[in-house]
């Protein structure tokens, strides 16, 4: 499945669609499955029509219509609804343009089955959820959920239950909450049905299964899969279905991956006109790779080296958090991020122009810092919801008349969800301070556009939403210091940190960000910037962990 398309099959003069887009996010990007199946290696378990989602189109987004082609064609649907009563939508179904779309979905599952491992993923931006995390995340819950337990089996029918809620709603609970827990209609049976309801039944109600969070980088597919280097001392294994050698003949390694075992064999043999070579590639088993076209034996170690490379990228691909926007933060950085806060099972099909993803809720672009004191610092060079942002320009100009467009969930507090979660992940992680630009940065960054908005976010939203998130816990924002190069530049690339001078001059390359400092000119040197920040010490991350926050308030 080709990732520049739109991965969905859209039908003239009906709304209704099909949609492979979930299913590449898994594959590709390392989205969490959100399915009912999971992709097996043995091909003839995978039905592609598990993995295509129905989608309802609406202007520009699409909504999921929640059940997929098998559930659709498997009759998994309300008798009475319009999906039911659509013959059109059921003869387009039939057709071939719905075969060829599900023929290209399988192909797409075949092959990523066939992978034998995925390198170099990034480490979780929070440990996995637990059962009783409703949210998707851990540390994050819901503050009406939590109340109705601390009730346990206190028992009432559904009408005192109403009141009982309209009073968490007087005590400062957000409105959005109880909206999204749908509690109200489900404690309103009808005239005289008295069903009687306990508190901890009311709390397994509240499910909030359309906004699970899943946080992830974002990765791309490495260039450079392998690194050969001279053969091993160690015995390599025995390659394999290789004809007997003939007299004269010599074969040698001229190449090896220690990490993934590949290796280009040399075969040396004699002619009329003298001594010829000819290379072939091995697997770390011992297995001569062929082409598609059934070549294995190739005039140049160029062809073989080829060949084992484009094995090793479909077998064992290399994903890289590196980003896309690293251009866009101070050099520097160490470990630079892009993390999307997504919604993956929330039905809408929004999609902004930054990325690839489904339902970005927001997004977040950091880097570690060492910070003016010797601290390692989160430093976060952007916190911006396209989603959000989008939805309150549609609504400001659009006419009173017009419908407007539908916000995000959390569309007041995606700002604070966004910190509630970056605190998470620092205190996680032992960070002793987590820091963002000033307003003043950012619009230098970006020329001086939307300058007014970004210091409202940087410097009056963000330190009020962090002074609110910590308040519990005695932590107030203020100013931190963190070093960036002045006079030199450090690039983070796939072979590991590239040191340049001001004149763009390569000065080294490391592996290890510590590495980089033996390149540094010595000329060369830092300034401490003063950026808003928060410092944690071993308790308060100690405690944010154990307390955790509301998803609202």
């Amino acid at each position: 499945m080709d990732a520049n398309k739109l991965l969905e099959l859209r039908f003239p003069k009906i709304d209704y669609g099909l949609s492979a887009r979930r299913l590449w996010e898994h594959t590709e990007l390392g989205q969490i499955n959100v399915f009912k199946h999971s992709i097996s290696e043995r091909s003839e378990l995978n039905d592609a029509t598990n993995f295509i989602d129905l989608i309802h189109f609406r202007g520009n987004n699409g909504w999921l219509v929640g059940l997929t082609l098998a559930e659709y064609v498997g009759g998994h649907i309300q008798p009475n609804s319009g999906l039911a009563t659509n013959e059109d939508l059921k003869q387009l179904f039939r057709g071939h343009s719905v075969q060829k779309f599900t023929e290209a979905v399988a192909a797409h599952i075949d092959r990523f089955a066939i992978r034998r491992a995925l390198r170099d993923q990034q480490h979780h931006f929070l440990p996995a959820a637990g059962v009783d995390d409703c949210f998707g995340v851990p540390y994050i819950f819901s503050t009406l959920k939590r109340r109705l337990q601390s009730m346990g089996k206190q028992k009432a029918d559904g009408d005192q239950w109403v009141k009982t809620i309209d009073n968490f709603r007087q005590s400062g609970m957000r409105e959005e909450e109880f909206e999204c827990a749908q509690l109200i209609p489900d404690l309103s049976p009808g005239e005289g049905n008295e069903e009687q309801y306990t508190a901890l039944r009311l709390a397994d109600m509240c499910y909030f299964k359309d906004l699970r969070i899943s946080v992830l980088p974002v990765v791309k597919y490495a260039e450079h899969q392998l690194q050969f280097s001279e053969a091993p001392e160690r015995a390599l294994k025995r390659t394999k279905r290789l004809p007997k050698s003939q007299y004269g003949q010599v074969r040698g390694v001229a190449g090896f991956d220690p990490v993934l075992g590949y290796r280009i064999e040399e075969i040396k043999h004699q002619t009329l006109w003298g001594e010829e070579s000819h290379w072939q590639a091995v697997t770390h088993d011992g297995t001569v790779i062929e082409s598609h076209s059934a070549q294995n034996y190739f005039p140049t170690k160029e062809a073989a080296l080829a060949l084992a490379s484009s094995h090793a990228k479909s077998t064992f691909p290399k994903r890289m958090s590196l980003g896309k926007y690293g251009q866009y933060a101070w050099t520097g950085g160490e470990s630079y991020r892009e993390w999307l806060i997504t919604l993956p099972y929330y039905p809408q099909n929004y999609l902004s122009g930054h990325f690839k993803v489904r339902n970005v809720l927001a997004h977040i672009r950091c880097d570690g810092r060492e910070g003016a004191d010797g601290e390692r610092i989160l430093m976060l060079q952007e916190v911006q919801s396209d989603w959000a942002q989008g939805a309150r320009r549609a609504a400001s100009e659009a006419e009173p008349e017009v419908k407007k467009e539908e916000p995000p969930p959390f569309m007041k507090e995606w700002s604070a969800l966004a910190m509630k979660l970056v605190l998470l992940h620092a205190a996680n992680y032992g960070w002793d301070a987590v820091a963002w630009t000033k307003g003043e940065h950012q619009a230098t960054r970006y020329l001086g556009l939307g300058a007014v908005g970004l210091k409202e976010l940087y410097d009056r939203t963000l330190p009020r939403e962090v002074n609110r998130i910590l308040k519990p816990f005695g932590v107030v924002c203020g100013t931190v210091g963190v070093f960036v190069p002045d006079n030199f530049i450090v690039k983070q690339t796939e072979a590991g940190y590239e040191v340049y001078s001001q004149k763009s001059e390569l000065l080294g390359i490391s592996r290890s960000f510590e590495g980089t400092r033996e390149f540094v000119p010595d000329q060369g040197h830092e300034l401490v910037r003063d950026v808003h920040g928060v410092r944690l010490n071993e308790s308060t991350r100690a405690a944010i962990l154990n307390t955790g926050f509301p998803a609202w308030g």
